[in-house]
């Protein structure tokens, strides 16, 4: 019995090797966790977007521009083959061969690949329009198993993360007195020329607190692993405060307490329980750098947004996954003109902190 291989595979390679495309497995995986969350699979087209968004790094390549035709033809490669073969003459004689071999008749080499892909892995029933279903290569047994994406494979580790987290201080003296004021205990001796008893003080204790705001649209799937890793992480930053919220493209009147959107908290119900001097509020979000373009009513909704939350909190951030040369002529360039915009990697959330502190 054959072994099924996944789908779209195939296409991936064809990327790989015809277009020269520098992709790696991990890339592969990120569409098959796109697929599964149900993106990609209502039409071709929509196929055609997801895949362009994760593999191709810069819309102004010269492999940008050869993507589409190598897409298009990579289908109309695959609807010839499963083209269904003309229905023999009634008139025929069944001893007399047919010039053209019924396709279930060929016999296959070893080096062609399957003809029927198999359904796309997933943790549900999830099922695939037969429309994306690529024919699929395939020689080596694909495991799973070998092929996990991990913290690794992000642009910032799980510990660059834990540390830019525990960067985020305002440290403040509160509760017991238990520490010793050194120089005020000097400062004591030497008025009254002796030595009684130390001058105790409250401890330090991180007061910080982040409002973090994740932007959970479609075009932010391929980042979610990377957006939760942030919220993982919050518990080794020993902050005093730590809120998470979500919101789709640009946050309206209603913040949500899951991505899925169950509930939600009204922004003008949030406000007033922010503190002005310790929050430090972070947004997580493409701004519209990864469909390209500028969305003038986006732009307007989130300046808006901006100066409500700038009266309320210490400091503003906007941390974007797409890399920044790709943020030039889109709406996420106009954002960064109103609100500091840093690149969602290690480098991008240090100084994102180190703006905090400041």
């Amino acid at each position: 019995m054959s072994q099924q291989k996944p789908p779209l595979f195939d296409l991936f390679i064809l990327m790989r090797e015809e277009l020269g495309l520098p992709l790696t497995i991990d890339q592969y995986y990120l569409l098959l966790e796109a697929l599964k969350g149900g993106f990609g699979i209502a039409s071709r087209e929509e196929l055609k977007k997801i895949c362009r968004l994760l593999w191709i790094k810069s819309q102004f390549s010269r492999q940008a521009e050869n993507f589409e035709e190598c897409f298009d033809e990579y289908f109309k490669r695959y609807d010839e083959r499963v083209k269904p073969a003309p229905k023999k003459p009634k008139d025929t004689q069944e001893d007399i061969p047919s010039l053209e071999t019924p396709p279930n008749s060929v016999e296959k080499d070893e080096s062609e690949p399957l003809e029927t892909p198999p359904e796309i892995p997933s943790k549900g029933n999830l099922q695939v329009p037969i429309a994306i279903r690529g024919k699929l290569l395939p020689k080596k047994l694909f495991r799973k198993d070998v092929y996990q994406l991990s913290a690794r494979d992000f642009p910032v580790t799980e510990r660059q993360i834990q540390q830019s987290w525990r960067y985020l201080r305002r440290p403040i003296r509160e509760g017991a007195l238990t520490e010793i004021d050194i120089e005020a205990t000097i400062q004591q001796v030497c008025q009254q020329g002796i030595f009684l008893q130390p001058v105790l003080i409250s401890n330090r204790i991180n007061r910080a607190e982040l409002l973090l705001l994740i932007d959970v649209s479609n075009s932010m799937v391929p980042f979610y692993l990377l957006s939760q890793q942030l919220v993982d992480n919050l518990k080794g930053g020993r902050l005093g405060k730590a809120d998470i919220y979500y919101f789709r493209n640009c946050p309206g009147d209603y913040l949500y307490f899951h991505p899925q959107h169950p509930q939600a908290k009204l922004i003008h119900d949030l406000l007033p329980k922010l503190h002005s001097k310790r929050t430090v509020a972070l947004i997580i979000s493409d701004g519209g750098a990864a469909r390209g373009g500028v969305n003038q009513n986006r732009i307007e909704f989130t300046e808006e947004f901006i100066k409500n939350f700038a009266s309320c909190v210490r400091y503003i951030a906007w941390l974007n996954p797409i890399p920044e040369e790709r943020w030039l002529y889109t709406t996420a360039q106009k954002i960064s003109e109103f609100v500091q915009m840093f690149e969602l990697n290690s480098s991008g959330l240090k100084a994102a902190i180190r703006s905090a502190k400041s």
